[in-house]
């Protein structure tokens, strides 16, 4: 198995830059990466193999660009990877046609990964979205097709400008064709996200000028945006134990005693201010974000496992815990809740004590108010 190898780096002002780095010194192998003008590449992106990225594009922390050798990555202009996504290219499995390469994982223009996603040699279109914890393999998405969060495409080819619904798992072409179109709304939303993405290529490079390697990793402000003209730092309470990697940016106010694992990444440098209270026990890659105008507010003794998804808007009372890779988004939750593993909750209430199931899919409050709770 390849080690990825950690490359810091943030460009601005350059045409094209291209980096090789010695990553396994006794086969040989080297990385190879060209970034284009304007893009910003987080310090903390995990790097391996022959990579390209377009010019205005925007990588977060702990995103991981993987291109075994005899592969390639390939991502284009006016694009975003957010936190914590896989982008994989692997030489022994199945890729489509694609100019980036023969074995090969890419996106064209004006593309957005959200966090959690993993990609795997598949070929994304123009304007195209992809949600929260989806997974794509060896798949083409022709323009403009949009995909809700926790979905599962594979070995298909999704149609222009179509609707993959939250939690779908598309493995036939036949489902494929079937897809419905996707509404002026979601066109909308994914303007939205590339305007904000935008911007922070072209203020994460002037953070970086400004304030170096320690502007943009660990524990710092955010850039200045249009809609945060005057970032403040994170607020940090008594004994927080930070591990390698993590990442917590902007108007973050995290109570005392909390533990924050490897590679999680707690942003308020869009929707702010980020709030977990006292006693919060935060597992590997989990990642904090809010949309633009809205907040996270949790209470104490959260309890988190690894690669979750807090996404605001979203309140949640005391004593949650929540198990792997789940998405918690657009809600409203109680006190001492628990969610299993592989849960997607978006836009409910769950009430104190609730138990959500391993693998639920909960979109509705008619669903939300089904589900057992614990006794007092």
């Amino acid at each position: 198995m390849f080690k990825l190898r950690q490359i810091a780096i943030a460009l601005t002002g350059l045409s094209t830059l291209a980096i090789g780095v010695e990553v396994l010194a006794q086969s040989g192998i080297t990385t190879r990466l060209v970034v284009g003008n304007s893009s910003f590449v987080s310090p903390l992106v995990e790097l391996f193999g022959d990579v390209s990225v377009g010019e205005k594009s925007f990588i977060a922390s702990n995103t991981i660009l993987s291109a075994e050798p005899g592969t390639k990555i390939c991502i284009g202009n006016e694009t975003n990877l957010q936190d914590n996504i896989n982008l994989i290219a692997v030489p022994n499995a199945s890729s489509p046609a694609s100019p980036c390469g023969a074995k090969s994982a890419s996106t064209q223009n004006r593309v957005s990964i959200a966090h959690q996603a993993i990609i795997k040699n598949s070929k994304l279109g123009n304007f195209t979205f992809i949600g929260f914890r989806s997974r794509i393999t060896n798949s083409t998405l022709e323009d403009g097709v949009f995909v809700l969060h926790g979905a599962t495409i594979a070995n298909v080819r999704i149609p222009k400008d179509r609707l993959v619904p939250i939690g779908a798992k598309i493995t036939t072409q036949a489902q494929a064709n079937a897809l419905k179109p996707k509404a002026e709304a979601n066109s909308e939303f994914q303007n939205e996200v590339l305007e904000v993405n935008a911007e922070f290529a072209e203020h994460y490079n002037e953070l970086y000028q400004e304030a170096g390697y320690s502007g943009v990793s660990g524990v710092s402000a955010a850039p200045k945006t249009s809609w945060n003209p005057k970032p403040v730092a994170p607020t940090i309470g008594k004994n927080l134990r930070l591990e390698e990697f993590a990442r917590v940016v902007g108007d973050v106010r995290i109570g005392a005693n909390a533990v924050i694992g490897q590679r999680t990444s707690i942003r308020a440098d869009e929707g702010a201010p980020i709030i977990i209270g006292n006693n919060a026990e935060i597992e590997d890659r989990v990642t904090f974000h809010a949309l633009k105008g809205t907040n996270i507010k949790i209470g104490n003794n959260l309890d988190t496992d690894d690669n979750v998804v807090f996404h605001g808007p979203l309140e949640v009372g005391n004593n949650l815990t929540i198990e792997d890779d789940v998405v918690l988004f657009r809600s409203k939750v109680g006190n001492n809740v628990t969610i299993g593993t592989g849960a997607i909750i978006v836009g409910v209430t769950l009430r104190d004590r609730t138990i959500v199931p391993a693998n639920a899919l909960i979109t509705t409050q008619a669903e939300a108010d089904k589900l057992q709770r614990n006794r007092r």
